[in-house]
């Protein structure tokens, strides 16, 4: 049995082509069409905010939501995330300064900035590591201090939440991918959360080339529309969300209790989840002892056809395209012993016990 790293739900492919065949029918297939529009309110209604935002991918969310909010200089964010997080910074001519992270909860500690740096910055861009959520509280008080702007890379924070609310309600600005490996997708996609609506509908003018209601370029824009059959896919799969979320929180309270017996034994940690949130299921990840081990049990396990993924290596502050600015040890330290573990809606729970019992031997044969 092989078992990827991951593995995108679908819809039937009978419910997926009576999308595609209204989209043929009306001959409409970019330039918010009706399924744009249908899968943009449907989606703000599930997730329980205003005015959202979708476009062609996460980074571009990213971008967008830079521009929008017009942030400039320097930006204070994690080395601990994918490389979209630094590199959308970077593009956009906003220098990022790492933030060390809480080596706990693998989220950005921003009680280790120094007053300097807060001073320095314009933004400040938090991500919500595998869906935990970060400490908002903390981040807001920073934020209102130095006045910086807060945005938030959500990428992983689909159906994550704080108190039974949503964590994109937090920030300026929230943003998700809809890119296919996520819990929740619309095979290429993004969306961006605004807290103001005026943030809302300059970002909708950005993703169309800054026409204004005359088709006048009245701002420096780019095209970021999503296409109609991205929507469909995304209408398709927002009926499936509820067995998705459970399946997938399932699959993780499985995983702790089958590796409940090397985490008492100190052979590998999980990460702290926020106190007042619930584990959204979006990844899998373990700590091992050093990398030496890390790279031997990812290489027994590949054997046996079971696929991991470092997730996030190499620490963004040790990149020298990125600038390479702040100290960060917990997240140097940390990209070095973490794997990630398969997790996909369609895992059962006999495919985590086989995969927790091959990890297990593994890490015993590493030692």
């Amino acid at each position: 049995m092989k078992y990827p790293i991951v593995k995108p739900f679908l819809p039937s492919i009978d419910a997926y082509k009576a999308q595609i065949d209204g989209i043929f029918e009306r001959c409409w297939l970019t330039n918010n069409g009706q399924c744009l529009q249908e899968f943009e309110r449907q989606l703000a209604d599930y997730l329980g905010v205003n005015n959202l935002l979708l476009v062609a991918n996460g980074t571009l969310a990213l971008q967008i939501a830079f521009a929008a909010l017009n942030i400039k200089g320097k930006a204070l964010t994690t080395p601990f995330t994918f490389a979209a997080t630094a590199s959308a910074l970077k593009f956009a001519c906003i220098e990022p300064e790492f933030i060390d992270i809480d080596p706990d909860t693998y989220n950005i500690d921003i009680e280790q900035a120094t007053s300097k740096q807060l001073s320095e910055a314009s933004a400040l861009v938090g991500v919500h590591v595998f869906g935990n959520p970060c400490e908002v509280e903390a981040i807001d008080r920073k934020a209102k201090e130095y006045d910086l702007k807060v945005i938030y890379d959500a990428a992983h924070a689909f159906a994550s939440d704080i108190n039974g609310k949503t964590v994109l309600e937090h920030g300026d600005v929230a943003t998700l991918s809809l890119h296919a490996t996520k819990l929740f997708h619309s095979v290429e996609g993004g969306a961006i959360i605004f807290k103001h609506k005026a943030d809302y509908l300059k970002a909708k003018q950005l993703i169309n080339f800054g026409f204004n209601s005359d088709f006048y370029p009245e701002l420096v824009g780019i095209n970021a529309k999503m296409s109609e059959m991205h929507a469909a896919m995304g209408l398709c799969l927002l009926e499936h969300l509820p067995y998705i979320t459970q399946k997938r929180r399932t699959l993780v309270a499985h995983y702790q209790e089958c590796l409940s017996l090397p985490f008492e034994q100190g052979l590998l940690s999980f990460q702290k989840w926020h106190a007042e949130g619930n584990n959204n299921g979006a990844y899998m990840p373990v700590v091992l002892k050093n990398e030496q081990q890390l790279l031997q049990v990812q290489a027994k396990l590949l054997e046996q056809g079971i696929q991991t993924r470092r997730y996030f290596y190499p620490s963004l502050s040790t990149v020298p395209a990125y600038g390479m600015q702040g100290s960060t040890p917990h997240g140097n330290e940390l990209s070095l012993r973490i794997l990630c573990l398969p997790m996909f809606t369609d895992l059962t729970l006999d495919g985590v016990e086989q995969i927790c019992s091959s990890l297990i031997s593994a890490i015993q044969t590493s030692c």
